[in-house]
């Protein structure tokens, strides 16, 4: 989480330097700006995290009555989806199997240890279609770390077939695929993951399927494998990346918990508030990167009422002005002061305000208390009208050249949306 998005009045070094074209599919990804990751499996019913088999040092014959008492009766992914997109949220990534190995797809015939041997129910098959009805990418995350195939530890050319038979399942029997999310090649340094192999399987099937392969929280925005599209930074705030003389542009990520763990943790009462969300999707889209925000179902598969209402208060402030969040790109040249964040659509800038006070008098706690005078540096193009996205109301400006200055009013008593953003109306 930040406060401050930018560096007030950097020097730009960047400014003149052109990248690399993106592929178009990258450069659509980046348009989708927040989505909802979904941690799932039969470690939700035991309510302590996503790596309890782990860390609990738990065997196979425990995970075994997890399986025998896997009953997702609350699993509805239409009023997933829904509230993905009440939030705001363009795209929705669930995870198809996770480092315990069991899958919520069907996996004809690889094993039994799958959601339809379970409950007699395909999750991903309901998702997909979920994801369809409400419009949201459909992203799939899969584990390549395996704790539960016997292989992972044996013959690793049979588990890295066992893999790529896996994920052709996802690739060839659910539709069209918007992205597949890997995770876990950190566990394994030293050995070939095969991701010519894999990446190519899947393009054969998906060609313009974004591919995600996360570098961990230890190598945050690392980039991989050349087929990959995305670098992630887990639970770390994406930032400005030098892509001059790349070979391919990639997209940027951030995901993060709603509190210390990505699977449901029952006794875990570090939650987010709606604002920190907020202002890490900010901090993302100010370098262009998307925000993907996790919750974690309880065992049944319902959403936990506190991240469901969370999601709903966040969405509301994407609905204010939504062009600034996804359609509107960072512009480098334009530089604001307090920590605040210029993007850019055509002829409009939209600048977001961390800090802008409420209206009251001296016998009122008004918080941070800002500075209302804003002062915007760099070619911005002659203003015709400033006013605030929440209310309509115009901003008094004056400019000289490449400087802009206006008068950022606070917000009205009984008001206060966290990050505020002012759109800024140039001449075509």
């Amino acid at each position: 989480m930040t406060d401050d998005f930018v560096q007030d009045g950097a020097v730009d070094p960047l400014a003149a330097v052109a990248e690399p074209t993106p592929l178009p599919r990258i450069r659509a990804f980046e348009g989708l700006g927040f989505g909802l990751f979904v941690h799932f499996g039969l470690y939700s019913q035991l309510g302590q995290g996503e790596w309890v088999w782990y860390h609990h040092g738990m065997d196979r014959e425990r995970y075994l009555e997890l399986f025998a008492s896997f009953d997702p009766s609350g699993f509805d992914a239409d009023a997933l989806c829904a509230l993905a997109a009440e939030a705001g949220c363009r795209y929705v990534c669930l995870t198809t199997r996770h480092h315990e190995g069991f899958s919520l797809y069907d996996t004809r015939g690889l094993n039994t240890y799958d959601a339809p041997h379970a409950c007699g129910r395909d999750l991903i098959a309901e998702y997909s279609a979920a994801c369809e009805k409400h419009g949201l990418k459909k992203f799939f995350y899969h584990t390549t770390l395996d704790w539960w195939h016997p292989e992972f530890d044996g013959d690793w050319d049979a588990y890295q077939q066992y893999l790529r038979d896996s994920v052709e399942i996802l690739c060839t029997q659910y539709g069209t695929v918007d992205g597949l999310w890997f995770d876990g090649n950190w566990a394994r340094k030293d050995r070939d993951w095969q991701e010519d192999a894999l990446y190519g399987m899947i393009r054969s099937h998906q060609p313009e399927i974004i591919i995600v392969n996360n570098s961990s929280i230890a190598a945050k925005g690392a980039e991989g494998h050349p087929d990959t599209d995305v670098v992630t930074f887990e639970q770390g705030t994406p930032s400005r990346r030098d892509q001059r003389g790349a070979a391919k542009y990639r997209a940027a990520e951030m995901c993060d918990t709603m509190n210390s763990h990505w699977g449901v943790g029952a006794h875990d009462l570090s939650h987010k508030a709606p604002a920190d969300v907020i202002r890490n999707l900010v901090a993302s889209r100010a370098v262009g990167g998307n925000l993907l925000m996790n919750i974690g179902p309880l065992g049944d598969g319902s959403i936990p009422g506190y991240e469901r209402e969370l999601l709903r208060l966040v969405g509301r402030w994407c609905q204010v002005c939504p062009q600034a969040i996804y359609d509107a790109r960072p512009d480098w040249s334009l530089h604001g002061r307090n920590g605040s964040v210029c993007l850019r659509q055509g002829s409009t800038v939209f600048h977001f305000l961390p800090q802008v006070r409420i209206k009251g008098n001296t016998h009122l706690a008004l918080g941070e208390p800002g500075d209302g005078l804003q002062v915007i540096s760099g070619a911005i193009g002659r203003v015709r009208r400033i006013s605030w996205a929440d209310t309509g109301a115009d901003l008094t400006f004056t400019q000289n050249g490449d400087h802009l200055m206006y008068e950022a009013t606070p917000y009205p008593y009984g008001s206060q949306l966290v990050v505020r953003i002012a759109i800024i109306e140039c001449e075509e």
